[in-house]
């Protein structure tokens, strides 16, 4: 029975990533605008772009919420105008279509240079595929904008209240289940370096494409605990706040550590090195240690490092004694997190 739950539940690192509140509340939001959106003349007529409102927004923190939605809406009126004025001139045709596009991803951009948000491309085809008619029966690129805008809006409005709203139930826990969730992915690093370390130097796997994963995820979390302690309206206690300040450090320890295991893998492979298991028993034993941290919990009982075990190693050639002085930054950053709890 366990074996089947663990098959069709979420993975850990969804569950520490708050994915269950988040189906939760993404249900909830997109239930109360079908609702909603039904229920003024105008946003019926494009429920569309007010479930799609709803769905682009609902984000880790209420300030990416906010942000996101505004330049959603920006980016979506500037393009909806431009697209909108071609249509009016042009008629919708190859050119229109073609040239219209082009203004948008110009616009959108200009506002963000990162990417190009999907609702400013949808927004593009809307104005050239969706036209309203005014009580005339003739195309109206007002009534058009309108619509859109006041449809987007709309879903913009309901995500950031369940945004907000769902925070009371995670914002308490989530700077420790963001740090255990780095530990699971770091801890499967570190796992992986020691293997390729102990093992011959030809034979190669892909440590930069997984620390390059690793080093994402880290700035995610990095992100979103800055972006959490910036926040005005959020509802945390003082000593929640400070706690903040904490988990922040913990984040930059967990950062050191990982880049000291990547660079432990890429000095043994750009010098061809070998190890037995009983040279980076070190290691070994600052996983294990590493491992047993519990984040969750206001204390932990982790194993204890020596931390003459790793900076009394004799050795020669400077690849391996770099290999050495990162498992001893390890240890202290260890120590560091250590302290902190």
């Amino acid at each position: 029975m366990e074996r089947f739950l663990k098959i069709v539940g979420l993975k850990k690192e969804a569950i520490l990533l708050d994915s269950k509140l988040y189906i939760v509340k993404s249900m909830l939001a997109i239930g109360t605008a079908f609702i909603l959106g039904r229920t003024f003349d105008v946003t019926r007529l494009d429920m569309i772009s007010v479930l799609l409102g709803v769905m682009y927004n609902l984000e880790a923190t209420n300030t990416s919420t906010v942000k996101s939605g505004f330049n959603q809406l920006i980016a979506s009126f500037l393009g909806a105008l431009t697209t909108g004025t071609l249509v009016f001139f042009f008629g919708v045709n190859a050119f229109t279509v073609m040239l219209g596009m082009g203004l948008t991803l110009f616009i959108a951009l200009k506002i963000d240079y990162r990417g190009v948000h999907p609702v400013a491309i949808f927004t593009s085809i809307y104005m050239t595929q969706y036209i309203q008619l005014d009580a005339l029966g003739d195309p109206s690129i007002f009534l058009t904008i309108r619509l859109r805008i006041l449809a987007l809006g709309l879903g913009v409005l309901i995500a950031i209240v369940f945004n907000y709203g769902f925070s009371f139930f995670y914002y308490k826990r989530i700077g420790q289940k963001r740090l255990a969730y780095l530990q699971l992915k770091i801890d499967e690093s570190l796992e992986l370096t020691y293997s390729y370390l102990t093992t011959d130097h030809h034979n190669h796997f892909d440590y930069e494409n997984l620390f390059s994963v690793l080093f994402a995820d880290i700035e995610m979390v990095r992100s979103n605990v800055t972006i959490l302690k910036g926040e005005r309206f959020i509802p945390f206690k003082n000593i929640e706040k400070n706690n903040m300040t904490i988990v922040e450090d913990n984040v930059r320890s967990l950062k050191v550590i990982s880049h000291m295991a990547y660079d432990s893998c890429y000095v043994k492979d750009y010098f061809g090195l070998e190890f037995s298991q009983a040279d980076v028993k070190p290691l070994k034993s600052f996983i294990t240690a590493f491992s047993n941290i519990d984040f969750l919990q206001d204390s932990s009982q982790s194993s204890s490092i020596d931390e003459n075990e790793i900076i009394e190693f004799k050795t020669e050639g400077v690849g391996r004694q770099r290999i050495y002085n990162n498992m001893d930054l390890m240890n202290k950053e260890y120590i560091k997190i250590m302290v902190h709890r």
